[in-house]
């Protein structure tokens, strides 16, 4: 049997589905596998660590030793895991993170990596960051000292005129069709990995008669719906706020996170939506797909008001799964999805856009996307991802 590593320093939120989703097909392809993370960060949740742990095919490394955790580890100490395990084939799950350990390479053979290297790049984020004159002067004042970590130079040229991996997949469909040598892959994994954890968690279903008590009790209020632990970053806050406002509904399925700061008073939101009987929320990680989909199917239209968000999201994904339509800024991935495919509608990201928008959104039947969706979640599908990875990993 083949040795593979699957290198992701962090684990918590889309990390650690990406590792197991990875180690599934890398276990039908017969591999012996090690996962090589952070195995003492804290964590929101271990769900699918600790079914890797338990797995007799999974070797896991802890990474905490090396340089922020294993985030700046160096090409010779991936070399030196690689050389131990007697790796053949090396996953970077996260590669984003590890550019300037990717170019130590070039023009050091004691820097080369063994194996085959596949690199998933989740962030090209810099592609949707358009850069003003000044910007530009800067960009090039700074650029001799910081060549080897910019996300430019690596993805524009580095990359494939060095050869610095063997495979470099993107989940950013837009920035493949614009960039030559490059893979799309699908970015399905939330779902693949809910497929195969599909009865494990059978008793987190007693939310499925709440959630139908709480939507009877309110028939015919909008109902905001937030996927996923309480983020600023994805608008937490401004469901709250646009619930109160908008004589709405606010559902929170996943857990709150007391350590977020937040724009807005969320506290105050929560007590006066609670008053009103117009709040739901779980306050634990749901992991059971029957009462995801329950959750995505209480809803028509998904309001998404992410802050400075440039790349995928996974929450989107799922809504489109069930068909559902999707409001969402119209800056990075997310926007280009929607509008290019007819998915939903998107807003300047500024309150009021969101606000009018959403007016204008909610009065649209989700039947007038419903073909639009089909036919690109057919693209997004979890067939196509793992036949992505399979072809890609097979040694």
């Amino acid at each position: 049997m083949h040795n593979a590593l699957i290198y992701s320093a962090g684990f918590d939120g889309h990390r650690q589905v990406y590792v197991f989703v990875l180690s599934h097909i890398l276990g039908e392809l017969k591999f012996n596998i090690f996962i090589a993370g952070n195995l003492t960060e804290k964590i929101t949740t271990s769900l699918y660590i600790e079914k890797l742990q338990k797995d007799d095919r999974v070797t896991m490394i802890d990474t905490s030793s090396y340089a922020q955790g294993g985030l700046e580890i160096s090409a010779m100490e991936i070399i030196e895991l690689q050389n131990k395990y007697n790796i053949e084939l090396t996953v970077f799950a996260e590669a984003d993170h590890h550019i300037s350990l990717f170019n130590a390479q070039i023009n050091c053979k004691r820097n080369k990596l063994y194996g085959k290297t596949i690199g998933i790049f989740l962030r090209p984020f810099y592609y949707y960051e358009k850069l003003s004159f000044l910007d530009k002067l800067r960009y090039i004042k700074h650029f001799t000292s910081r060549w080897r970590t910019d996300d430019r130079l690596f993805h524009g040229l580095l990359l494939k005129h060095h050869r610095l991996l063997d495979s470099a997949l993107y989940i950013d469909e837009n920035f493949v069709a614009h960039h030559k040598l490059t893979q799309w892959l699908p970015d399905v994994f939330q779902q693949f990995a809910e497929t195969l954890m599909r009865y494990e968690y059978i008793e987190q279903r007693i939310w499925i008669d709440r959630l139908k008590e709480f939507t009877e009790k309110n028939k015919g209020l909008f109902i905001f719906l937030y996927f996923g632990t309480a983020q600023k970053r994805r608008g937490y806050d401004l469901l709250l706020k646009m619930a109160i406002e908008q004589n709405a509904c606010f559902v929170h399925c996943g857990l709150r996170d007391e350590r977020e700061k937040y724009y807005y008073d969320v506290d105050g939101f929560r007590k006066i939506l609670c008053d009103n009987e117009r709040i739901m929320e779980t306050d634990q990680y749901i992991s059971d797909p029957i009462t995801i989909e329950c959750f995505f199917k209480s809803v028509s239209h998904l309001v998404l008001p992410y802050r400075s968000f440039y790349g995928s999201s996974g929450v989107m994904l799922q809504a489109l799964t069930y068909g559902i339509p999707v409001l969402v800024p119209d800056e990075g991935i997310i926007g280009y999805r929607v509008k290019k495919n007819n998915l939903g509608l998107t807003y300047k990201e500024d309150f009021n856009s969101l606000i009018e928008q959403y007016k204008k959104f909610k009065e649209i039947s989700k039947k007038s996307f419903a073909d639009s969706i089909d036919l690109y979640m057919h693209q997004q599908s979890v067939t196509n991802l793992k036949e992505v990875l399979v072809k890609t990993m097979k040694i």
